[in-house]
């Protein structure tokens, strides 16, 4: 009868029959049989001749059967790019990765966009860099003291500004945008929070119509910027805002303790720097055809300058002031 071995064997069965009846060490034996002593020893400590299954015995997986569900239902509801949803698994699931994010949607027969819904998601990039995704999170607190992150990313360039605030009020919220509008390198177009009275107050109480008299709509309008909402209690409306707070959350705050509020800002605005000029950015890499969002802010400036206030050169020093280092070459 035929004898099948397993592909990396290098013993047959006769070889092992003789190895579990002698006398030698396993050492020796070993060296007649040009082998390594590790598998003289096994075949010489079993019973049995035949190869055995090397799967092991439990399968630890990245992901849990319910991990994988939620991802699938993300697919299902937005048809986001497996980059873009990869981002917004890693908030929940910091151990997911691209290739076990892809697994998942595989096991759930979601891990191709249908043609009917490839235009219905394209949809969101058709921008022009200008269109901001505003939102506040939270920081530790210092000293007492609570501090909050009003966060603002372009959506074409995926570009960030943040700054830190005491509280997340109307006036700091106009303040913050008067910020971004200094820091951008184009013109503020468009402008998507959420619900909070920091934001607006259309949504205080059911069927009460727009008072017109907040802060923030109001230098929005002033401004020229349109403000729009997300639906009430959907956050996952603004959802690239959201996974950009876990990113820059996970990579500060979360994996570090500060002593002081000197120490919490310097290295945000460190990361600021780092995401904005070095950082891969993957969900950029179909799109241009570049790597970080400066990147991209270089290529939008040569297919449309006429929507930029400076260069991306001009930008980048003016970036770089802000933690007080001066701009490399």
């Amino acid at each position: 009868m035929k004898q099948n071995y397993h592909s990396n064997a290098t013993t047959n069965q006769h070889i092992r029959a003789i190895i579990q009846s002698s006398d030698l060490t396993t050492k020796e034996l070993s060296l007649r049989y040009n082998i390594d002593v590790k598998t003289s020893k096994k075949w010489y400590e079993r019973d049995f001749q035949t190869d055995v299954s090397s799967r092991p015995n439990k399968i630890n997986y990245a992901l849990t059967e319910l991990e994988k569900d939620i991802i699938a239902s993300i697919r299902r509801s937005t048809w986001s790019p497996l980059d873009d949803l990869t981002e917004t698994i890693q908030i929940n699931f910091p151990h997911a990765k691209r290739s076990t994010v892809y697994e998942a949607l595989k096991s759930r027969g979601v891990n191709t966009v249908p043609v009917e819904k490839k235009k219905e998601a394209s949809k969101f990039k058709e921008y022009e860099p200008g269109f901001l995704h505003v939102d506040v999170t939270y920081l530790p607190k210092l000293d007492g003291t609570k501090y909050y992150l009003f966060v603002a990313i372009d959506r074409a360039t995926r570009l960030i500004f943040y700054y830190i605030y005491e509280n997340k009020s109307a006036d700091n919220a106009v303040d913050f945008i008067k910020k971004c509008k200094s820091f951008f390198p184009v013109k503020i177009t468009h402008m998507l929070t959420d619900n909070g009275l920091e934001f607006t107050d259309r949504f205080v109480a059911k069927g009460k119509k727009v008072s017109g008299n907040h802060k923030f709509d109001k230098w929005c309008a002033k401004e020229e910027i349109d403000h729009r909402l997300t639906a009430p209690r959907t956050p996952k409306t603004n959802g690239m805002v959201e996974r950009v707070n876990g990113t820059i959350k996970n990579a500060t705050v979360k994996s570090t303790t500060y002593s002081n509020l000197e120490e919490m800002t310097k290295h945000l605005f460190g990361f600021l720097i780092f995401y904005n000029f070095e950082r891969r950015h993957s969900s950029l890499k179909k799109e241009l055809k570049v790597k970080t969002p400066f990147d991209a802010v270089i290529e939008w400036y040569r297919i449309k300058p006429e929507i930029f206030n400076e260069t991306p050169d001009v930008f980048k020093a003016k970036a770089y002031k802000i933690i007080g280092t001066t701009c490399p070459n």
